[in-house]
């Protein structure tokens, strides 16, 4: 098991098509392996974009899990918000937020060919890795929904029949401690283990300076076993079991905005106030940051080689647990009491594939696909003490807060004046009142069920055409148990201005006559056109919120009445893909395709939907088209794709202001390039590079697209179906997505022979991003500018590959940045989620 550091470098060479390059024995690129299509092939002969970033590099770069994968691949775009599990995924500026169970994701990730259904379920630290695949594009013939945007797939070291061991102590910035360890070896003649191990704690880069709590820490460990059966060279049965587990105070919001009005109120009610910046290190909060996850599994796959073919069988089931404590307020005083999330699920797959050898003119991949999964998520949200009185400051009338008179108070006195039976589901006195809020919770059950087949015509030494087709059929079915007691949401504020205050002032001023039962139906009989005229403005009145200053208080409607709901439903598709390749030389290929993604529609599991007006969204499908270029030499690596998608049904989260709630988002079209090289100018230097530039990423329809909280100027108001909350939407037709135009980095990597015996190695790291909006509403308040990420490390091994000593640095300048923003619970205010800030630390690995 000993491998020398040059040994390792070189395995990993060519980071695939990101070409992320360690050090080389020689000057001469090596040949790459993927499983990009499900068999083995060389990376410079797989028609399709995929970047394979070998495990070693993971090591020397100090990457730990997958949300530090994108400084290595420009397309990939990873973002942590809320919790350790609200990691969401996205490729080509294509993928789906994880803030609500209801909406899978866009971006698949697949474990040892194991589909993880939740992106919760892929966020501990890397164990035994090999290498990791990012296929750019959809991928939903070979790897089924939720692959409309691409695939993530972790191909894990198989148990050795020689035995070895690891060992890997990293001592960091932030009292980091972190501890792996692997051992494999022969368990009998036929049979072979492997197990890894790992645990990584962090103090949190935030401090509550209320308590003196760390926020934003790490504490998570976790262990993956394998057992590798041999019986003959035809047979072997691979089973791996696997758990993870995170308990961590993570992820602090810091306000970005706080509005004068509400740093006033907030002077009022005793909250502690903090500059305003998310980068100061510190938050002032009363409640819980806290996040539990625990997630395992275990799978079996047995492979048997047949004449001129293989079949595959690949059975697993998983286990996930999280729940979530998270102050929803982010201040110190309980406008907000608690938000407690618990989300389970229970998945079983099963695959089966016969695939050809690949030494026939026609070779064949042929196979089945069987999906199953319980899902649970229950939501318990209760509001504080505060809240009414912070109502009665938001909502002040007179514009003095030290004086009585609150549009909440009018609305009360309204329901016990004479204008009390005009207005309908009057509460007065339980307005915002503490303990109101809700309980829900949701049942979904899935079954997917896929017959797919692939076949690659050969139709000579250079020309390869390949053909793809699958059949998907997804069932889900849904119920809810929903209990809302929030009667100030269940107020219907369009209703209650028309009736209360604008009609009978529109009464009054356009008959001259008081607003009395009987002199309205004096004008109703007698002058019915007047009287409809007179109706017909005011309703219009009622609507508009710079006539019905009442809609302000919309802001305050958390939880609105939502209706339970038993449902089920059936989407079908067919996907496939067509790909035309030709190696024009033993150096240069190229190749065009089309494919066609699909990902099912669903129910969104969170009572807040009833302010969108609809627990269901539509199916989402995706039309790639896709040309590109590979050129490798023995010292140059130069791949280039240019592609196209088209997006139907886009399916996004929507955030209401006390939740996120999936929608569709109509057609988007994307077209940009991606440039990846490798330069291997000496044996001992290696310079790559990668950019993703997206020239073209525009909603073509969204009529109904989410509107800023911040300013609503340009938005129209429509009711919801479920709900009496009036819903802003803007038509962002044609308008930009908002998302980053470049991404891109560059990687050098230096060896030197210290000794006989010894080498030593420098390698630095550039990570660049451009502008991008931080929300689906393209809110300007709401925008990350461009920044840069630097990463180094300076290492010392033995070249017999027994020990190795690293000093390593991520992000060195510092940079600030935020990874998410989100409108607060407290309207008017607006939080963002903080990257990471400047780490260092020292490993030390030994392995015989």
């Amino acid at each position: 098991m000993q491998k020398s550091f040059r040994k390792l470098a070189m395995g990993s060479s060519a980071v695939a098509f990101a070409m992320i390059a360690a050090a080389p024995v020689y000057s001469q690129v090596d040949t790459i392996t993927v499983t990009a299509q499900r068999r083995e092939t060389t990376l410079q002969d797989t028609p399709v974009a995929v970047t394979a970033v070998q495990g070693d590099i993971l090591e020397q770069s100090q990457l730990r899990d997958v949300r530090d994968l994108q400084t290595l691949v420009p397309s990939l775009r990873v973002n942590t918000d809320a919790s350790s599990s609200n990691t969401s995924f996205a490729i080509r500026s294509l993928g789906s937020s994880t803030f609500n169970w209801g909406i899978e994701p866009s971006v698949g990730v697949f474990v040892d060919g194991v589909y993880r259904s939740r992106n919760g379920a892929s966020i501990n630290d890397f164990l035994g890795i090999q290498r990791v695949e990012v296929l750019r594009g959809p991928q939903s013939t070979l790897y089924g929904k939720n692959t409309s945007a691409g695939v993530i797939s972790f191909i894990t070291e198989q148990p050795a029949d020689e035995w070895g061991s690891e060992i890997e102590i990293t001592l960091g910035e932030y009292n980091q401690r972190t501890l792996r360890g692997m051992v494999t070896g022969p368990l009998g003649r036929t049979i072979s283990g492997r197990l890894d191990l790992n645990y990584n704690a962090r103090d949190g880069f935030i401090t509550n300076v209320v308590d003196g709590r760390d926020v934003n820490e790490r504490d998570r460990w976790g262990w993956r076993g394998q057992l590798l059966f041999e019986p003959s060279d035809r047979l072997s049965l691979r089973v791996i079991a696997d758990q993870s587990f995170i308990d961590e105070n993570c992820c602090a919001a810091p306000f970005t905005l706080v509005s004068p009005q509400n740093a006033g109120a907030f002077a009022i009610l005793g909250v502690t106030q903090l500059p305003v910046n998310p980068y100061s290190g510190q938050v002032a909060i009363d409640g819980s940051v806290r996040s539990v996850v625990d997630n395992g599994g275990i799978s079996a796959e047995l492979t048997y080689e047949l004449d001129g073919a293989t079949f595959t069988s690949l059975t697993s089931y998983r286990a996930y647990d999280e729940e979530q404590d998270i102050d929803p307020d982010w201040v110190d005083q309980p406008f907000n009491q608690r938000r407690f999330l618990d989300q389970d699920y229970q998945t079983t797959t099963q695959e089966f594939r016969l695939t050809s050898t690949g030494a026939r003119t026609v070779d064949y991949m042929f196979g089945a696909y069987f999906f199953h999964q319980n899902l649970n998520t229950t939501n318990h949200t209760r509001q504080g003490p505060l809240l009414r009185p912070f109502g009665d400051l938001f909502s002040d009338l007179d514009g003095n807060p030290f004086t009585p008179g609150s549009a909440i108070d009018l609305v009360e006195g309204l329901c016990n004046g004479p204008s009390g039976p005009f207005i309908g589901g009057c509460v007065p006195g339980q307005y915002l009142a503490a303990g109101s809020g809700q309980t829900s919770t949701f049942d979904q059950n899935n079954d997917t069920f896929a017959l797919f087949g692939q076949l690659d015509w050969h139709v000579n030494d250079r020309l390869t055409l390949t053909g793809g087709l699958r059949y998907t059929n997804d069932e889900k079915d849904a119920r809810s148990d929903i209990n809302i007691d929030d009667p100030f949401a269940a107020l219907d504020f369009v209703q209650i201005g028309f009736n209360a205050i604008i009609f009978p002032q529109a009464f009054t001023a356009n008959t001259g006559l008081p607003f009395t039962p009987a002199n309205v139906a004096f004008v109703q009989q007698n002058n019915p056109q007047a009287f409809a005229a007179i109706v017909a403005g005011a309703q219009a009145a009622a609507a508009d919120p710079s006539i019905n200053t009442l809609l302000g208080l919309g802001a305050l409607q958390f939880f609105p009445p939502a209706p339970n709901f038993t449902d089920s439903r059936s989407d079908s598709a067919w996907t496939g893909t067509f790909i035309a390749a030709y190696d024009v030389n033993d150096n240069v290929n190229i190749y065009a395709s089309y494919s066609r993604g699909f990902k099912g529609g669903g129910y969104a599991l969170d009572s807040a939907a009833a302010r969108v007006g609809s627990f269901t969204f539509d199916p989402e499908t995706v039309d790639a088209w896709e040309a590109g270029l590979k050129i490798q030499t023995s010292e140059f690596i130069l791949n280039t794709a240019i592609f196209r998608q088209n997006i139907e049904d886009f399916q996004t989260n929507v955030f209401t202001g006390s939740s996120f709630v999936p929608d569709n988002a109509g057609e988007i079209q994307i077209s940009g390039i991606e440039i990846e090289t490798l330069f291997q100018p000496t044996e001992r230097l290696t310079l790559t590079g990668g950019v993703t530039w997206l020239w073209d990423d525009k909603y073509v329809s969204f009529p109904d697209g989410p509107c800023p909280v911040s300013d609503t100027s340009n938005c129209t108001f429509r009711a919801s179906a479920t709900s009496p909350a009036l819903v802003p939407v803007q038509d962002l037709s044609g308008a930009d997505r908002g998302s980053a135009e470049l991404t891109g980095n560059f990687t050098a990597l230096y060896v030197q022979p210290v000794s006989d015996t010894m080498e030593a190695y420098l390698r630095g790291e550039v990570y660049f991003i451009s502008d991008r909006f931080l929300t689906t509403q393209l809110d300007p308040l709401q925008v990350q500018d461009g920044f840069n990420l630097l990463n180094a490390s300076i290492g010392l091994a033995s070249q017999d590959g027994a020990w190795e000593f690293q000093v390593w640095g991520r992000n060195l300048a510092d940079e600030e940045y935020l990874q998410g923003s989100f409108d607060s619970t407290l309207p008017g205010n607006i939080n963002g989620y903080p990257g990471d800030p400047r780490t260092w630390g020292v490993t030390l690995r030994a392995r015989r």
